[in-house]
């Protein structure tokens, strides 16, 4: 799980390593005499609290769906556009802190046998280099239970370590240092010289927050600057950071950040450095040696990483470096997710930009969901807590926005939140006008249960899918034309249809393809919930009724699964996959048990080209899905291409994000297609969306060889399976609940009962 370089990742951000521990990120950039770390806290973002409702959209809905039940698409379009939209029509972006700068004595010797490495098993970074006779060394991490960075510098000879240590923010207020300690106080306010449609400006004060350093070194002298702390002469000093804000919840930013930063460090007064490598080591291995991927050749470890990436762009088959890509996206959610933190948003925990690509928020169309596509299938249930707790909120402030905009009851969120929680719709109606966002979130609510068979947690977080069905069964009416059980108007995200040539695109449509999808997936789920904890029988009852008076799937004259009611020409894609929702990450299509519908979805995907980005990873996701490993492995391959529109990877395996014109920086980082990517990769290898735990469903063709161990499955299995010629040779199932299970490889399947903390060993012919 090691990464390394052979030289600094100078100015460049994507070159950088990135660290965290939930609460708190930062970028090494490994540079020799003038180091930055950059500083992230997560919950530093703009602005301030703030409700987005409009009191006065609720007279608007009903004028709305007269339209668009009328065909007038258009016309209802642009009144969405006037009146039901938040206030203001946008959110607010993850600011970053900072950065830590540290200043090392220049000798004027030569430096040279530099080396930079992150442990992804550890979450340690490690630099090392000769200057002159006198090897430097530095080790850099995020520890969660201690929730500080930590900093060792370090040299072979005694009184060669000699560094300053200084603090800088753009929303820095006050700066001091005294003995051993730098303190940076800030406040945020609206500093971009440019507005971004994307990130309304907030006049005034926002979050407060501190950053506070302790050096400790080992001999030598300490002095404090007004604005710096200087080692000198010693034989190494260890630095412990941590950052604060004044964010009590999305209602009060009244914290006390310097309160807090002084609790953390008197947390960890008179702890050394190997106390704290070994508390952080316990808690970080624990969840990244779960899960091993063994594929291709581990003698490429001998060459760096940035020139295998390089490789891998050009096509060079490198799998052992692929296994890498999959652990990184584990590694991002362990770092950017944890109890207590904000979850991760479209930059993870990272990020340098006033304005970052969509102001780095919680887009919950599809990113946010796909940042947590692989917490269960990869065994990191516990990183997905931070993500229940924002659906919890949202479900609070979503019950405002279901009655100002719907009149209805229940909750409900659009398709994009922040910090505030907004819940109103924003940016345009042929962007946000869809509002299902808090349906495709209560989806992870029962996975969640699925994967960990969490009585107690379901009956928690229930009443949160109950009534986000609630909202849906008092929104639904019947379509005139056709007499369907519709959502009267949402979009296919980004995609818009033209009635017949030559007339204007619309969007805004009753009944989408996804909507019907998203009603089969939370439906259901409330019903079994409600049946597992013994409530809510008529309300069961009339979610039934209801399901039986939705739209169906249906295929269109092309061959391809509709996008909407009507068999509309389709416009210029954006999401496009969308419809594809009922297959992944929802299973109310399966191979076996629609395959007609299947064979569209197979139809439509077989002319895509992959490219970077997270359309990519869902491309791979569905041909596992159809189990195709020949696809799957092309798709692969595929999404590492660059191209004039996408720039590819970074040498930290961070996608770029954006696209490369004016309007988005393709230097920053995107994480969703990461976390897609590894949730992909686990579907190729492991299947138990369809009621089997289905082994190698879609080997990707060339991996021939390998073994994976620690994959969770649905129903409370841990598996661990092995290959040789591209076939299975064993497996290991290990049950946590004592269920039974129906085990699948190829067209066999076998049933199983495991009892509770036991394991089966199975041979490729399902034999044990």
């Amino acid at each position: 799980m090691v990464l390394w370089y052979e030289k600094p990742a100078d100015k460049v951000w994507l070159d950088g390593l990135f660290i965290g521990n939930g609460y708190m990120g930062a970028n090494v950039f490994g540079k020799v005499h003038n180091e930055r770390i950059a500083l992230n806290e997560s919950t530093f973002w703009s602005g301030r609290p703030h409700d987005y409702n409009d009191p006065e959209a609720y007279k608007y809905f009903e004028q709305i769906k007269d339209l668009v039940f009328a065909g007038k698409f258009r016309e209802a379009e642009k009144l969405a556009d006037e009146h039901f939209y938040g206030k203001p029509a946008a959110q607010q972006a993850y600011q970053p802190i900072g950065d830590l700068l540290l200043d090392f004595k220049v000798t004027g010797d030569s430096i040279k046998d530099y080396y930079r490495e992150l442990d992804m098993e550890t979450g340690i970074v490690k630099v090392s280099y000769t200057e002159g006779d006198v090897m430097m060394t530095r080790e850099l991490f995020m520890s969660y239970p201690d929730h500080v960075m930590v900093i060792k510098i370090s040299a072979d000879k005694p009184g060669e370590v000699s560094v300053e240590a200084k603090l800088k923010s753009p929303f820095l207020e006050k700066t001091s240092a005294k003995d051993d300690k730098l303190i940076m106080n800030g406040i945020w306010k609206y500093l971009p010289a440019e507005d971004s449609w994307l990130i309304a400006r907030v006049e005034g004060p926002g979050m407060k927050f501190q950053t506070a350093l302790v050096a400790s070194p080992d001999k030598g002298k300490l002095v404090s600057t007004d604005s710096s702390i200087v080692v000198t002469n010693a034989n190494s000093v260890t630095f412990i950071l941590t950052i604060a804000t004044s964010f009590v919840n999305y209602k009060d930013i009244s914290g006390d950040p310097a309160g807090v930063c002084e609790k953390i460090l008197a947390g960890v007064a008179g702890k050394d450095f190997k106390i704290l490598k070994n508390t952080h080591l316990n808690d970080f291995t624990g969840l990244m040696g779960r899960v091993h991927l063994k594929i291709g050749d581990p003698m490429m470890n001998g060459k760096p990483t940035d020139e295998r990436i390089t490789d891998l762009k050009k096509g060079i088959p490198d799998q052992d470096l692929l296994s890498k890509i999959f652990q990184f996206g584990r590694y991002i959610l362990v770092s950017s997710s944890r109890s207590g933190s904000e979850p991760a948003n479209l930059q993870a925990r990272w990020n340098q930009d006033l304005l970052p690509n969509w102001g780095s928020k919680y887009t919950i169309n599809i990113n946010t969901e796909m940042n947590y596509w692989p917490a269960e299938v990869t065994n990191l249930s516990e990183c997905t807590i931070p993500l229940f707790n924002l659906i919890k909120d949202l479900s609070e402030n979503g019950a405002k926005t279901a009655k100002l905009y719907y009149n209805a009851g229940g909750w409900v969120a659009h398709h994009n939140t922040d910090l505030w929680r907004g819940t109103a719709p924003v940016d345009a109606a042929r962007y946000g006008m869809w509002p299902v966002g808090g349906v495709w979130l209560c989806q992870h609510i029962w996975e969640h249960y699925l994967y960990t068979g969490d009585i107690e947690f379901l009956g928690e977080y229930y009443p949160v899918m109950k009534e986000a069905a609630r909202f849906l069964m008092d929104i639904m009416a019947y379509e005139p034309k056709h007499n369907y059980l519709v959502i009267p108007f949402s979009m296919s995200p980004e995609q818009g249809f033209f009635i017949s040539e030559g007339e204007e695109e619309a969007f805004l449509a009753p009944g989408t393809t996804m909507n019907t999808g998203m009603i089969k997936d939370l439906f259901p789920h409330c019903i079994e919930a409600a049946k597992i904890l013994n409530v809510d029988q008529d309300f069961s009852v009339n979610l039934a009724e209801a399901m039986n008076k939705i739209p169906p799937y249906m295929i269109g004259k092309d061959g391809l699964l509709q996008v909407w009611i009507e068999d509309w020409i389709r416009g210029n894609e954006g999401h496009n996959m969308s419809a594809n929702f009922g297959f992944f990450p929802g299973n109310s299509i399966t191979l076996r048990g629609n395959p007609e519908i299947a064979a569209a979805i197979q139809k439509w995907l077989e002319p895509r080209v992959s490219r970077l980005s997270w359309t990519s990873v869902w491309d791979i996701c569905d041909w596992a899905r159809l189990e195709n490993g020949i696809r799957a492995d092309t798709a692969i391959r595929q999404f590492f291409r660059v191209t004039p529109m996408r720039r590819g990877f970074g040498s930290n395996l961070m996608p770029r994000g954006g696209i490369a014109n004016n309007l988005h920086n393709p230097a920053s980082n995107q994480s969703d297609a990461n976390f897609g990517f590894t949730a992909g990769v686990a579907e190729c290898l492991l299947q138990s969306h369809a009621g089997e735990i289905s082994l190698l469903p879609a080997l990707p063709l060339s991996w021939k060889e390998g073994s994976v161990s620690g994959l969770k499955a649905r129903g409370g299995f841990e598996v661990s399976i092995s290959w040789t010629d591209g076939k299975l040779t064993s497996c290991e199932i290990k049950s946590i609940n004592s269920n039974s299970c129906v085990v699948r490889h190829g067209e066999k399947t076998k049933s199983f009962v495991i009892p509770a903390g036991k394991s089966i060993k199975i041979t490729g012919d399902l034999e044990n």
